[in-house]
């Protein structure tokens, strides 16, 4: 069967649910400036769905089961990606992010499990919780230094990122927000961080080494549980450790405890 490539041909300002639900001769489809809201299963089972060219704001559900949408081109106009966005595409492979986008939501790559790379610009503020959580194809990314905090299970089980670089900008880090990352084996936090979160590195069993600066005041509970491979650690002067911080560390070989640790 042929294959179309459509524009957005609706009177109002959205797509209706369901409108192309099903349809295996769509191939592309560019979504004009004046749509607001496309609909729940909008494109649903679009098999033959490889591109979508969007503009101004992308959120939940725009692309809404579509399993096997492949590149996305999104243009400069382009100012959030909404929750949701691109939840359970499993095969989008890549995507690049114009330098117009501000915010990064909640799910927005949720379980995009065909994601290799990915482009952050620097105009990113901020990147939500769960943003990548499941990404499993995912080898390697570089946070931008417009990022002050990275959220809660924002990386959470992306099994195959070997390297992540965190700027000097960022001052937290969320709960679980690497958690299951098993072929992370090497992270630098930067001096700027003053709170590691619950889970933080939880089931990192690849991770070897990992400083933490002097500027961090707290680890929280379960930080560094299960990191098997973990050597050696040195804990700075002015934190504070929580429950089970460094349980299963198994291969933990060295510790450095500060004077100022009054209980462990």
């Amino acid at each position: 069967m042929p294959t179309k490539k459509r524009k957005h041909d609706e009177a109002p300002t959205n797509i209706p649910a369901k409108k192309f639900k099903g349809d295996l001769s769509l191939a592309s489809y560019t979504i004009q400036d004046d749509i607001t809201e496309i609909g729940e299963s909008a494109f649903e089972d679009c098999y033959n769905l490889t591109s979508i060219e969007t503009v101004t704001q992308i959120a939940w559900p725009k692309f809404k089961g579509l399993g096997n949408i492949f590149p996305v081109t999104i243009t400069d106009s382009l100012t959030k990606i909404g929750k949701r966005a691109f939840k359970g595409c499993t095969n989008l492979t890549s995507i690049i992010i114009p330098d117009s986008v501000t915010e990064i939501g909640d799910w927005a790559f949720y379980n995009c499990r065909g994601l290799t790379s990915i482009t952050i610009p620097n105009s990113v503020t901020s990147i939500g919780e769960d943003a990548f959580y499941g990404c499993l194809g995912l080898t390697s990314i570089t946070i931008p230094d417009s990022v002050t905090s990275i959220s809660d299970n924002a990386f959470r089980g992306c099994e195959s990122l070997t390297s992540i670089t965190i700027p000097d900008s960022v001052t937290a880090i969320g709960e679980s927000a690497f958690a299951y990352c098993q072929s992370l084996t090497s992270i630098t936090i930067p001096n700027s961080v003053t709170e590691i979160g619950k889970r933080a590195f939880y089931g990192c069993e690849s991770l070897t080494s990992i400083t933490i600066p002097n500027s961090v005041t707290s680890i929280s509970d379960d930080a560094f549980f299960g990191c098997e491979s973990l050597t050696s650690i040195t804990i700075p002067d002015s934190a504070k450790i929580d429950d089970y911080t460094f349980y299963g560390c198994k291969s933990l070989k060295s510790i450095t405890i500060p004077d100022s640790v009054t209980k462990i």
